[in-house]
């Protein structure tokens, strides 16, 4: 448990995004041998899914089992009971289930005889992630200690992934700024989110209970994402990739000191433009770019670039 444990974090800061669940896999498989396996992220709304990995599996299989999702008592719960391990067989008796319309038209047409499963849920995005482990029937049906074994170590895969895909989208994109992030699709449904960025986000809107941004960020995603968001108390920014976005969040106690012309002042200092092209962006004489940054720099008690980045991005 040990090794995979460690071999686990190095892959989470190492593996290639499209590499890593293959990997980890591979190593559950040595702790906890099974023949096929589903990984699946998606929404508590709607059991919404939009993301599977499927080993052993043919990719039919998931849109067989969108007929059978609402008869599962497995899935079910697994959902009413987050990071609880349960196997199939604690529902049903072997010969009772072989009767089901689901074993029959889903679970025996792919060769799945046992199964545990784990859903993890995250109540203030409303994200969800599944996974279960299955064998065919020519393997013994999993024992107490291996659902044991599952129920610990799926929350720290599900970890390892999201740093593992947060921190691809931020080395694919013009941020490499650590802290809060989030990874979301172009209408605003989040995909990844660190729980900083979600405490930022549930701060600024306690109501909020996702899975998609609230509304006026996910607002500012369709028309104005290239500038910051500028909320009361968090501020964003926003880098594509491909059909993705990631979002940077910070506190925004020291830039609501500051005027709106001084905070966008700041904020392209701070990003490593010079006093001439602030001056050019903004149709200001370089004296009074400079005279905003003193203002600036005075306001929030810093001395130099380093610290005024530190100040508008805590943490």
């Amino acid at each position: 448990m040990g090794r995979f444990v460690g071999q686990l974090i190095e892959l989470g800061h190492r593996a290639p995004v499209g590499d890593f669940k293959d990997a980890a896999m591979e190593l559950l498989a040595e702790l906890i041998p099974f023949d096929m396996a589903l990984w699946a992220s998606g929404y508590t709304q709607g059991l919404r899914v939009h993301n599977v990995y499927l080993r052993g599996l043919p990719e039919e299989m998931m849109e067989n089992w969108e007929r059978f999702k609402h008869q599962d008592r497995l899935l079910a719960n697994i959902i009413a009971t987050p990071g609880v391990t349960f196997d199939v067989y604690e529902f049903y008796a072997r010969q009772e289930r072989q009767a089901l319309e689901i074993y029959r038209q889903h679970s025996h047409v792919y060769g799945i005889e046992s199964a545990i499963s784990t859903a993890l849920a995250v109540p203030r995005s409303g994200l969800l992630d599944v996974m279960s482990l299955y064998r065919n029937g020519s393997r013994p049906a999993f024992t107490p200690e291996e659902r044991a074994a599952k129920q610990f170590v799926f929350p720290l895969l599900t970890q390892a992934w999201q740093h593992n895909q947060i921190e691809y989208v931020r080395s694919r994109s013009k941020s490499q700024t650590g802290g809060p992030a989030a990874v979301c699709d172009r209408e605003g449904w989040l995909r990844q989110a660190s729980d900083q960025f979600l405490e930022l986000v549930q701060a600024e809107w306690p109501e909020w209970s996702g899975p998609a941004l609230p509304d006026p960020p996910r607002r500012w995603l369709k028309s104005e994402w290239a500038k910051p968001f500028r909320g009361k108390g968090v501020g964003m920014k926003a880098d594509p990739m491909d059909d993705l976005f990631l979002l940077a969040a910070h506190p925004r106690q020291a830039a609501a000191m500051l005027s709106p012309r001084e905070e966008e002042i700041a904020e392209s200092f701070a990003a490593g433009l010079t006093y001439k092209d602030i001056s050019r962006e903004f149709n200001l004489s370089p004296s009074t770019v400079r005279r905003h940054l003193e203002a600036i720099y005075k306001k929030l008690g810093v001395s130099n670039k380093i610290e005024l980045y530190q100040a508008l991005n805590p943490g």
